[in-house]
């Protein structure tokens, strides 16, 4: 049993995730795309973000607590969307679901994760759903109908998937859906045992929301339809057309430039999400921590705005928050609590999160969320 006082960081968390995973599925998680210039791009401009601390404000319990889409939340602090998360660490969603039901966060089921988005709503009533939008129409109406029935509290339309990114270090290390079977790949996962004894109990993973639209069902046959049929080709007039579809809170993620962020307003999203996709999918795109104040600058007045890619940390999170985000998420840091510690791992990364904001909020001088941008330097 890990010793939780030693694992005091979220960089604590990915050492140790990163020991307990097979190559194969560290790769896919950690990987950018090209040079992974956009990765590096998104810590070192997050990093640049400096504020200026105020004494004497009696801050010692700051209020974490963050109003987003007429509800309250106990902080900044969600639970991004992240896809195969099962091959990661087997029944990671359900245990990032219930934790974040119990915690009082939002979590949000990827469209390609490892569990149905009807088997997550009874674990987390109040579960987000991203869609991958299906060009089949019949596709997409079934999967977004289903979102509604079961009773989704928000649909999450990721528009920045143009077309499959080129996971250059993904493609050396022999990432493939599944992986292809080999003396390399088997005494990989014999040297993870925690790993490997879990995915004998759960199953091979595979996408369980996609299910019905796949007949062949096996992995391989899965990863070719999301390649072919999800996320791609959308336009404004399909954004619309999903908006008139969807009768409940409607947020677009993967918007960087402020005239994108405008247009999704016209349409009438209920909140913009910032977004480079972690760095997964543009290597000379700009970092989303820089494109964060101008599309706040053009619609943060009219709609909400939600922000992910650079977040590592509590400090992050202030920072984010500082340049206008109501919301921060975290895809990578999440799995890396339950990779590093089981399902217990997810509360221990939510708790190191908001410890670290809530320190950084009093060093800073800071009672409340909307104090922070008053401190940046």
């Amino acid at each position: 049993m890990a010793n939780l006082e030693k694992l005091v960081s979220m960089e604590d968390l990915r050492r140790r995730a990163r020991r307990r995973m097979p190559r194969v599925a560290w790769e896919f998680l950690d990987s950018g795309t090209g040079a992974e210039t956009a990765l590096k791009r998104n810590r070192e401009r997050m990093d640049a973000v400096t504020m200026v601390p105020r004494m004497m404000r009696a801050a010692r319990t700051p209020d974490t607590s963050a109003p987003l889409l007429g509800r309250t939340w106990t902080a900044p602090i969600g639970v991004a969307p992240v896809g195969l998360q099962s091959l990661m660490w087997p029944g990671i969603e359900k245990a990032l679901a219930a934790m974040a039901a119990e915690r009082g966060i939002p979590y949000c089921l990827s469209t390609v994760a490892g569990e149905s988005l009807e088997d997550i709503a009874r674990v987390n009533p109040d579960f987000w759903f991203q869609l991958y939008a299906p060009t089949q129409e019949a596709a997409r109406k079934d999967l977004i109908r289903r979102a509604h029935d079961a009773g989704a509290k928000a649909l999450v339309l990721t528009v920045d998937i143009p077309r499959s990114s080129r996971r250059e270090r993904q493609r050396r290390a022999g990432v493939g859906m599944p992986p292809k079977t080999t003396p390399r790949l088997i005494a990989d996962v014999l040297s993870r045992p925690s790993w490997a004894l879990a995915t004998w109990r759960r199953g091979v993973p595979t996408m369980r929301t996609l299910a019905p639209y796949v007949p062949a069902g096996d992995m391989k046959t899965m990863a070719e339809f999301t390649a072919k049929n999800l996320g791609h080709d959308l336009t404004p007039e399909a954004v619309a057309e999903i908006r008139d579809l969807w009768p409940g809170t409607f947020i677009v993620k993967g918007v960087l430039h402020p005239e994108d962020a405008e247009k999704m307003v016209e349409i009438g999203v209920d909140a913009v999400w910032v977004s480079n996709h972690g760095g997964r999918q543009v290597d000379i795109g700009c970092a989303a921590i820089d494109a964060l104040p101008g599309i706040v600058a053009a619609v943060g007045e009219r709609t909400e705005i939600i922000f992910d890619s650079g977040i590592a940390s509590g400090a992050d999170v202030a920072r984010a928050v500082a340049l206008g985000a109501k919301m921060c998420f975290l895809g990578r840091g999440f799995v890396w609590g339950v990779a590093a510690l089981g399902a217990p791992g997810a509360g221990h990364a939510e708790f190191i999160l908001r410890d670290e904001l809530s320190n950084v909020m009093s060093q800073l001088g800071c009672h409340r969320l909307d104090e922070l941008k008053e401190r940046l330097a």
